[in-house]
């Protein structure tokens, strides 16, 4: 069964788990994700780099030295190299031997347990190698097809898949305004949105949902004690939460992605809508 990713309409909307539960486990990594599932999300955002021989593996930064026990850019090493790093002991060491998930085994495990996927495409250099791999993964893989979105700030590069499978549902993100909010997206053949708050205004997302788009709002991390809605009540000195619950009743939001799943969970139940 497809995986539904849009439910607003139906006054549910998606606590999307930001790499994982990665407020509480490591981030990118299995015991994140079957945390995130345990907490009761039903979604996952996750990053995938391409190594040098051509794996698909699951990490966010290019280089593997703040996650892991190793040193280096992923689309240097090979996966065997990688396998050998740690990617948990540094978070803490009840994660010790924890280690970087191939992006087939995370498929695997979304669909057997009816979890959704948003994977960013992170690839810098070797798109035609890096579109060669996904594109075979999910050959390989056709059931996965149908759980997932592929999100990136490259809209090239996602479209370059999409146009070996067109089926693929592909979500893009935008971090400015332009003139024509909509177009920009709809000729990017995005099935979705993620947007951030500094960059939203209501008339976009009312435009988007009158389309048929999906919306996500990712919330940035807890920083210096501040949860996103302070950190945003601290830059432009008002209080931005009546307005995105007001986003949230109305409709205009499928998903929201956080690092800490309670504190989503909690905000959606705010607005009175569902989260499960």
């Amino acid at each position: 069964m497809a995986f539904n990713f849009h439910r607003a309409a139906e006054g549910i909307v998606l606590a999307n788990s930001h790499r994982g539960y990665s407020s509480c486990r490591p981030e990118n990594t299995f015991p994140a994700f079957e945390a995130a599932r345990m907490a009761g999300t039903h979604c996952i955002e996750i990053d995938i780099h391409l190594t040098a021989d051509n794996q698909l593996v699951v990490t966010h930064d290019h280089r593997v030295d703040r996650v892991s026990t190793g040193q280096g850019f992923v689309e240097q090493l090979t996966l065997e190299q990688l396998l050998a790093f740690d990617f948990g002991v540094k978070y803490h060491p009840d994660f010790a031997d924890t280690r970087i998930p191939r992006l087939a085994d995370v498929l695997r495990w979304a669909v057997k347990y009816d979890m959704g996927l948003i994977i960013e495409a992170k690839q810098r250099r070797r798109h035609g190698a890096f579109v060669t791999a996904f594109v075979q993964l999910l050959r390989e893989q056709p059931q996965a097809l149908s759980h997932i979105q592929l999100l990136g700030f490259n809209h090239v590069l996602i479209n370059r898949v999409k146009a070996e499978i067109p089926e693929l549902a592909l979500q893009v993100v935008t971090l400015e305004r332009y003139n024509d909010q909509l177009s920009a997206v709809q000729h990017s053949h995005a099935s979705c949105v993620c947007f951030e708050y500094e960059f939203a205004h209501v008339d976009d997302l009312r435009a988007y949902k009158n389309a048929g788009l999906g919306v996500r709002m990712y919330l940035h991390e807890v920083k210096n004690g501040m949860d996103p809605l302070a950190q945003y009540h601290h830059k432009f000195g008002y209080d931005s939460r009546p307005e995105i619950l007001s986003w949230l009743r109305e409709g205009l939001i499928d998903m929201i992605s956080h690092d800490d799943i309670p504190w989503m969970q909690a905000l959606i139940a705010e607005a009175g809508l569902c989260w499960n």
